[in-house]
């Protein structure tokens, strides 16, 4: 069987991500980011951000129609986000090559849609490399993270939201939860305590509470264990805390951590640098193989400790997390 000649595949990556920079860099920063549900969105962001939440003091006061008694303030209060620097340095070796190839026909072959056809060899590549890197922000990075310039790890490339609430003094006392491992047997009291710290005039507000996919599932099978099934149905999930608006979220990237974060929908941030950098992917021929390069700033915050209810494992391992990054040796891959 003739080798298929990949002769032509260097010029066409580089045309192709030259022509498609901006949107290789939503593909990799914001779609298909299931966190974006619930996170607020900051774009082209050049290096710091303030993120500001404003409110207003009390406003209201007893009529009178024949004097103007001005009264409430606005205030501001202010916590400061940055984007890291990132980078992708991928060697797609000529063996490389060859297996994604298999894997396109695949996808081909497997398709009954003419509309695959759409996507050539040298999408499909830059396209499977921008999901990788998207799944380690993810997982890896925007919770769990911890910031080291020295290192080559995927989460080190900056500090994720549990380093970050497990900072001193960035959740107020009085908003953590001294809860238990979650189990099957005890999800439904673990929720319910930390439910319990969440101000009753905020109970029916938009808020959200975050939890890994195994947590969810214990609350779900101790719920169905405690109170059966609803009526007729088939399938059972609950998707909201009882008494209140708050919606139950499984957030893969908090898995392992028995973490469980309340806050307000949008309270929480996903901060990226400018989406139409021309010379984001560099494409380079090296001998035989095809070095492909992309540099982008991301980072993940919050923007108002107040409006975080947290369980004080949350907090117990964003600080394990940072201590585990300080023990690295540099350059650790």
């Amino acid at each position: 069987m003739t080798a298929v000649d990949f002769s032509g595949l260097p010029a066409r990556l580089k045309d192709y991500s030259y022509k498609n920079s901006e949107t290789l860099l939503t593909q990799t920063l914001i779609d298909g980011m299931s966190f974006l549900n619930y996170m607020n969105l900051l774009v082209d962001v050049t290096d710091r951000v303030d993120l500001t939440q404003m409110f207003i003091s009390e406003v209201l006061q007893p009529g009178g129609k024949d004097s103007f008694t001005p009264k409430g303030t606005v205030g501001f209060k202010n916590r400061e986000g940055r984007v890291r620097d990132c980078k992708v340095d991928f060697l797609l070796t000529p063996k490389l090559i060859n297996a994604m190839w298999k894997s396109y026909l695949g996808r081909i072959n497997k398709s009954r849609r003419g509309d695959v056809y759409d996507a050539p060899f040298f999408q499909f590549i830059l396209e499977r490399i921008a999901a990788k890197v998207r799944e380690e922000l993810q997982l890896k990075a925007a919770f769990q993270g911890v910031y080291r310039e020295d290192s080559q790890l995927a989460a080190r490339v900056f500090d994720g939201i549990l380093p970050l609430l497990s900072d001193a003094g960035a959740v107020p006392a009085g908003n953590i939860f001294a809860g238990a491992p979650i189990t099957q047997n005890n999800a439904i009291d673990q929720l319910e305590g930390l439910v319990s710290l969440v101000p009753s005039d905020k109970i029916n507000e938009d808020l959200i509470c975050l939890v890994e996919p195994t947590v969810m599932r214990h609350y779900n099978l101790d719920y169905r264990a405690t109170f059966g099934t609803i009526g007729t149905y088939t399938e059972f999930k609950k998707t909201v805390l009882d008494g209140t608006n708050i919606t139950l979220i499984a957030e893969p990237g908090l898995s392992g951590t028995n973490g469980v974060i309340i806050t307000e929908r949008e309270n929480l941030t996903w901060l990226t640098g400018e989406l139409n950098q021309l010379d984001a992917f560099v494409i380079e021929k090296s001998k035989r193989n095809v070095n492909v390069m992309l540099d982008f700033q991301a980072s993940a915050d919050f923007a108002l400790g107040e409006m975080v209810w947290c369980n004080d494992l949350a907090l117990t391992k964003g600080q394990a997390l940072r201590t585990a990054a300080a023990a690295e040796p540099a350059n650790n891959a």
